[in-house]
């Protein structure tokens, strides 16, 4: 359980930096909240491992920001966790895709390495890696590129039994 605290760490850490950039200015801020809020529900129920109203939460989150990689990366792992493989998968690529689009518009180091988280949880793990390291030399000042490529970063955590519990 102590783990899986880590590993919804690490998720959330990666989820405020991807917060941070690429919201739409025509999404009011009400709505913005309420899609953040029923997020943050549903990482709960995660963490006491009720995977179904977590899947459920984030659904009704996606409904108000469809355009959020953050949270579809929540419901493939809450779809993981209640071993639809093909359920999370969806989630996963469309978390992909979304990352990839913000990373093309913006560029940034955090850019490379969600899209290496998500990269990771789809089983592409070398690939992940080497998009990390891509990213180290792309941004070579980066503290956060150096943060999460650093043995220690995300390398570590793709080793983690929570994280392989994840993945596909």
């Amino acid at each position: 359980m102590k783990h899986l605290s880590v590993l919804v760490g690490c998720m959330a850490a990666l989820f405020v930096v991807g917060c941070s950039k690429s919201k739409p200015e025509e999404v009011p801020e009400g709505v913005k909240h309420e899609a953040a809020a029923l997020v943050s529900e549903a990482q709960f129920a995660m963490q006491i491992r009720e995977y179904s109203r977590a899947e459920e939460l984030i659904r009704r989150a996606l409904k108000l920001r469809e355009d959020m990689p953050e949270y579809w990366v929540s419901l493939g792992m809450a779809l993981r966790k209640k071993d639809d493989k093909t359920g999370a998968r969806k989630a996963y690529e469309k978390a992909l895709d979304l990352h990839v689009e913000r990373y093309e518009s913006e560029k940034t180091p955090e850019g490379l390495s969600q899209q290496a988280f998500v990269l990771a949880l789809l089983g592409r793990t070398e690939e992940a890696l080497k998009l990390l390291q891509q990213g180290l030399k792309e941004y070579p000042d980066s503290s956060t590129m150096k943060e999460m490529a650093n043995p220690r970063g995300l390398p570590r955590t793709f080793r983690t039994d929570e994280f392989r519990g994840l993945m596909l």
